[in-house]
């Protein structure tokens, strides 16, 4: 079945287009393949259907539709829904390449030098090695394109993991439907974590903890086998998992370690770090020692072509988060909580938002938090702006030191109202956004003006550092 799942996930991820639309990603989750499309209308999912029947229905495999309007495939027992895509910043010819081929692609590279022994000193000589290449280009498919954008990152990733480990320490790197990739996700569901007020409750999201994309394994089903006997039917904490995967990660040789990528720009070099391995300690030892006058809070209210400027950033050193509002097809969004790196030439990541609300919780004792990063209950015209209970001139003026572009709340209230009566939807969007900011950091500051804490916390949860997170390797 993990067989059949890698060799779906890569056929899924193979189409582009089709009469009723084209396929932009392809995801696998918990539950299931996820196809996000420009279009999800049923039209689309029937074409889709009749390719995945063609390709696979044979002997007593057969593809079903099911209620939700999704795809079934028995006895395998995989399902394939769809989604809509929110519009994202596209590649250079438009089409963005699939997670799915992104990572496989780094993966094999990876494989050649592991078992065809390839050694690969430039990133040109990842394209002269004919047998390399042509795997490459069978992986990218319709996309092929687009394989010399990531030839780069390609050559990086397996420079910076084979200086810090040697080949021969592996037997395997696995990546999406693999089978340890299913394994771990598995081990995922069998734990609980802690929450804020003491409870215990299933994990989410596997790519909420972890954010590994590929798995190097030594002697798999050894690795599979002690992880397995460590979290047994009694019901472990998430705490006991990751003390199994750091124990795999910090042996000698080392046995297991997860690996999440990023991607490397053309004049940038690729380096190897442990992440979880000893956070506060190794890894961010200067943003432990970072004291309130180092950290500064921007809320921007500037004009813009969208009304009024969307920025509002937290800056500490060489992070900064933005707070601003997730990306949106001409739809009202929740708030993002999203860390970069200066100099890295990507971003460090984005904080899940159930961990933001509970950090919220738990550094403000003593206060009422009435935040909630949820835009249905904002404010999505000025008639809903004057209807609104909350007291956003008292929200302002707690921010003011914080706050550019405007002179006081008057002059912010009048531009949020003509943003909100704007022929452009883009306007209005902005205009609640900036609301739920004033939300976000009149409580964040009501107890913690005065505390470097709370915002160090909120960076290592976009970066994925701490005990809620598995322990991995970046290669950025």
């Amino acid at each position: 079945m993990a067989k059949f799942e890698t060799t779906m996930l890569l056929f899924l991820s193979s189409i582009e287009g089709t009469k009723n639309g084209d396929v932009y990603d392809v995801v696998l989750g918990r539950d299931g393949f996820e196809v996000i499309s420009e279009k999800s209308n049923s039209k689309f999912r029937d074409e889709i259907k009749q390719i995945v029947s063609k390709k696979f229905q044979k002997g007593n495999r057969a593809v079903l539709s099911t209620r939700a309007g999704g795809i079934r495939i028995i006895p395998d027992d995989i399902y394939i829904n769809f989604k809509k895509r929110v519009k994202t910043k596209k590649t250079s010819s438009g089409k963005k390449v699939p997670t799915a081929i992104q990572e496989a692609g780094s993966a094999f590279v990876m494989e050649q030098v592991l078992k065809n022994n390839a050694k690969f000193e430039t990133p040109i000589s990842i394209k002269q090695d004919q047998k390399t290449y042509k795997g490459l280009e069978k992986i990218f498919g319709s996309h092929k394109d687009k394989l010399n954008d990531w030839i780069h990152s390609y050559y990086e990733h397996q420079s910076a993991f084979f200086k810090e480990f040697q080949p021969s320490q592996w037997s395997v790197f696995e990546h999406g439907g693999e089978d340890f990739m299913a394994f771990i996700k598995k081990q995922a569901k069998n734990v609980k974590t802690k929450t804020v007020s003491g409870d215990f409750k299933d994990v989410g999201k596997y790519e909420t903890w972890n954010p590994t994309d590929i798995w190097a394994v030594k002697d798999k089903d050894k690795v599979k086998k002690e992880i397995d006997d460590a979290i047994d039917d009694r019901g472990q904490t998430l705490d006991e998992l990751n003390n199994v995967l750091l124990s795999l990660m910090n042996s000698t040789p080392t046995k297991l370690i997860g690996l999440s990528l990023k991607k490397i720009d053309p004049s940038e070099t690729a380096s190897f770090a442990y992440v979880n391995k000893d956070p506060k300690r190794v890894e961010f030892a200067k943003v432990e020692k970072t004291k309130m006058s180092d950290i500064k809070i921007e809320i921007k209210t500037e004009k813009s072509q969208d009304g009024m400027s969307q920025g509002a950033y937290v800056l500490f050193g060489k992070y900064t988060i933005n707070i601003i509002r997730t990306p949106g097809d001409n739809k009202f969004t929740n708030l993002k909580f999203e860390s970069v790196i200066k100099g890295s030439g990507g971003r460090g990541g984005a904080a899940p938002v159930e961990l933001v609300a509970d950090l919220l919780k738990s550094k403000s004792p003593g206060y009422n938090i009435s935040f909630i990063n949820k835009h249905q209950e904002y404010p999505q015209t000025s008639e809903d702006f004057y209807d609104d209970s909350r007291d956003y001139e008292k929200m302002y003026n707690s921010l003011r030191q914080y706050i550019t572009g405007t002179s006081g709340y008057i002059e912010f209230r009048n531009r949020i109202i003509e943003m909100f009566d704007s022929d452009r939807e883009k306007n209005r969007l902005v205009a609640q956004s900036k609301l739920m900011q004033l939300h976000f950091f009149s409580d964040a500051l009501a107890r913690n003006s005065n505390s470097p804490e709370f915002w160090t916390d909120l960076l290592y949860l976009s970066l994925k550092v701490g005990t809620r997170f598995a322990p991995h390797g970046k290669l950025a």
